[in-house]
């Protein structure tokens, strides 16, 4: 789901891509919602315990719905499976709005009662593990306008503002398909299939999930159109969209697919809106060949891509046909990546929404990356500043019923997308980052997973610690502000890294920093592993003479940043370095350091790439034990309590 548009509309005011936009969007930006769901007891499967001792095979859905009304009426019936010892009474949720006409179950018309949303029909015959229950519902009545989803209500009829086309639409996430049709929400009980046949007037247009198997006259004069799911797909995925439209259909071609996949996109039967934003659709279809180079093949390939418009703010990635109030480069592509993460593989509770939305964010700076990169630093940037608008602030959250937490723009969508460039950073190796997400992909496609899923996944393919990424940024809070200090000294650069934090509760980010040494003979950029708040580097830099430093030049970690050229830090050591001795240089075992000083100083060892290996305090000697390390040379450091280098010696390890 796309809601955050502040980034959005900043670069396309700045044209980065050459298609005409239109002059206003369907209230472009949505309104954060502030309610709490206290009748979600838990984070992802139903407060009712009796919904948790079935599963979910099939849906099929067969209703009548009308552009211009929210009024729902049909039939659904499930298909489950017993997954506890014996289950007496069938239960299942449903918006009190609703008349419910019958409940069957197994062929017979079975009493049912309700409690608030919970409709319960006890069985004829207690089912045992392992036993199918199909259950069908006649039902009709009015949706409910009481805006319970993540963008409004669970069902709407509306007009366009721009276009003045009339529309009925659904948007269950992320508890409110039972608004609509009667349903088991669990986001762990994925349906293993559905179909969903929709009847309507004539002149509509109806959209939906799958394939369109076909669509069917009717001696109403009505039509009725097929819509075949044959793929997992979570309770929340499964929508409508129903209005006077027109098929612009045209195909895509990703690698790894058997075949072309269609690309369906139901249009608002207006002079104006197909070329207006026909260039964007044809786009999209690019942009999934290019998704399907990066993520892994289109989960979908044997139905379909598509969209519906409808008249609200940004997208809902209803599986393999989104739902969007507009055409627009990034919304279009958030909502493509969902098909991969958030469709294919879907978060195992919405404390896990990250991994739906923080990739789908991310998917935004990939795309103007891959397709309009001398904008993605302009991208980055508008990110990271979203970011830190605020000193606080976790991905990670308990409370799973707060709509407004759940989808928190500045923590869920842009701190979740700019987290997962870091992650690509610390991977450091492009091929094994992307061989990462297709390997989660592969992992738990029509499934779900966690947050803690993807980390395990990438540690195991990039090979690389994740631990650390994963509790500063994801489990904690706020970011750091590096103050660098450095000096030159012939072809030696004395580099002192220190970092504050924005949030308390998280002391330090142990994330290796890049800095970039500006040169007239040519730039460098070097990799420091930070370890602490304080950090002493010294960097053999020969034939180049540094004029300036940039922190972070390629935004690849969430920052402040200041640099200062300090030539005390060599001046200390021009000063007193023959106050302290460090024996021997060739070394097998030990060396020694000793100083005819009392003075407490701090002793640190570096390998060649810089990296701290050792540190501590001492006054007039210290021994540090060589046997431990592999041959190689070593830089013995020694620094005032103020960070100021007093002593370098080179170390060799034989």
């Amino acid at each position: 789901m796309k809601k955050n548009c502040a980034i959005l509309f900043c670069l396309i005011s700045l044209c980065y891509f050459a298609i005409a936009q239109p002059s206003n969007h369907e209230n472009y930006c949505a309104h954060t919602k502030s309610t709490s769901f206290a009748r979600r007891a838990s984070a992802s499967a139903p407060a009712n315990s009796l919904m948790q001792q079935y599963d979910v095979k099939f849906y099929f859905l067969d209703l009548v719905v009308q552009r211009d009304t929210n009024q729902v009426g049909g039939h659904v019936k499930s298909l489950s499976k017993v997954v506890s010892a014996a289950l007496d009474t069938f239960v299942f949720e449903l918006h009190p709005n609703y008349i419910i006409d019958s409940v069957v179950i197994n062929g017979a018309n079975l009493p049912f009662f309700r409690r608030g949303s919970d409709i319960y029909t006890p069985l004829a015959s207690t089912a045992l593990l392992g036993d199918m229950i199909d259950a069908t519902v006649y039902y009709n009545g009015t949706s409910p306008t009481g805006a319970a989803a993540a963008i409004g209500n669970g069902y709407s009829a509306g007009n366009s503002s721009r276009w003045g086309n009339q529309v009925c639409w659904s948007l269950s996430q992320p508890f409110a398909a039972y608004e609509w049709f009667p349903c088991k929400q669990d986001l762990m009980d994925k349906i293993d299939s559905t179909y969903f046949y929709i009847t309507t007037d004539t002149p509509n247009l109806a959209g939906s999930n799958g394939i369109l198997k076909q669509v069917v006259n009717l001696p109403s004069g009505q039509r009725q159109f097929q819509w075949i799911n044959i793929h997992a797909i979570d309770y929340y995925l499964i929508s409508v969209a129903c209005a006077k439209y027109i098929d612009y259909s045209v195909y895509a071609h990703p690698i790894g697919s058997a075949d072309s996949v269609l690309m369906q996109n139901y249009v608002y039967d207006n002079p104006g809106t197909l070329p207006t934003f026909k260039g964007l659709i044809d786009t999209t279809a690019l942009t999934i060949d290019f998704f399907a180079t990066i993520f892994g093949p289109y989960p979908f390939d044997q139905q379909k891509y598509g969209h519906c418009m409808a008249p609200f703010s940004g997208g809902m990635e209803h599986q393999t046909m989104t739902s969007q109030g507009f055409f627009e480069f990034s919304v279009d592509a958030h909502e493509l990546c969902h098909q991969w993460f958030g469709d294919n593989v879907t978060c195992q509770t919405w404390r896990d929404i990250w991994v739906n939305e923080g990739f789908a964010a991310y998917s935004e700076y990939l795309a103007i990356e891959h397709f309009y990169p001398a904008y993605k630093d302009m991208n980055m940037n508008f990110v990271h500043e979203s970011v830190m608008s605020q000193p606080d602030g976790a991905i990670w959250f308990t409370d799973s019923t707060n709509v407004a937490r759940i989808f928190d723009g500045r923590l869920t969508y842009d701190k979740g997308g700019a987290i997962i460039h870091t992650l690509r950073y610390l991977c450091n190796n492009d091929s094994l980052f992307f061989n990462g997400l297709k390997t989660y992909q592969n992992t738990f496609k029509n499934a779900t997973a966690t947050a803690e899923d993807l980390k395990s996944t990438m540690q195991t393919v990039s090979g690389v610690n994740l631990t650390d990424w994963m509790n500063n940024w994801f489990y904690g809070e706020g970011y750091p502000t590096y103050d660098v200090r450095w000096n030159q000294v012939g072809k030696n650069l004395y580099v002192h890294v220190s970092h504050t934090t924005s949030a308390p509760s998280t002391p330090l980010f142990k994330t290796p920093i890049e800095i970039k040494f500006n040169s007239p003979t040519g730039d460098t950029i070097i990799r420091f592993n930070i370890s602490s708040n304080n950090e002493d580097f010294i960097v053999e830099l020969a034939n180049k003479t540094i004029d300036s430093l940039i922190v972070d030049p390629n935004n690849w970690i969430i920052n402040r940043a200041s640099t200062e050229k300090d030539e005390t830090l060599a001046l200390m050591e021009s000063q007193q370095e023959n106050n302290y001795r460090i024996f021997p240089t060739l070394v097998k075992d030990n060396v020694q350091i000793s100083s005819n000083l009392s003075a407490t100083v701090i002793l640190k060892l570096l390998d060649m790439s810089g990296k701290q290996l050792e540190t501590r305090q001492f006054n007039t000697s210290a021994l540090i034990d060589m046997q431990r390390y592999a041959a190689g040379t070593y830089t013995v450091l020694i620094t005032d309590e103020n960070g100021r280098t007093v002593k370098t010696e080179k170390v060799i390890k034989q």
